[in-house]
C-alpha cells in the first residue's frame, strides 16, 4: 500500500521529480509534501479510487495526516469497516 501512495503523490505532485526519493513512512502528508487543498482533494480520491478503498470522513481527522504510516493504518481501517459491511450484505 505504501508504494501505491508514493506513486498517487508522485503523479499529483509531477512538477516536483525529486519528491519520490524524499518520501518515507515518517513523510508528513500535509507539510513535508505541500500539497494544497485541491491537490488533497485529488490525491483522496485517487486512494479511494486505485486502492478500492471508501474513506470514513465521519473518522477522518487531518491527524491522520501526520505521516504517511499513519494514514495507512487509517486507510486500514476504512477497509476493514467496508469489508465487514460487505461481509453482511452477503449474509
Amino acid at each position: 500500500m505504501y508504494d501505491k501512495i508514493v506513486d498517487i503523490l508522485c503523479a499529483i505532485k509531477e512538477d516536483q521529480p525529486e519528491l519520490r526519493q524524499s518520501l518515507s513512512p515518517a513523510t508528513e502528508l500535509n507539510n513535508d509534501i505541500g500539497l494544497d487543498s485541491l491537490q488533497m482533494i485529488q490525491f483522496m480520491l485517487k486512494v479511494e479510487d486505485q486502492l478500492n478503498v471508501i474513506i470514513d470522513y465521519d473518522e477522518f481527522d487531518y491527524e491522520h495526516l501526520q505521516s504517511i504510516d499513519t494514514f495507512i493504518t487509517f486507510l486500514k481501517s476504512c477497509q476493514s469497516q467496508e469489508q465487514l459491511l460487505y461481509e453482511d450484505a452477503q449474509k
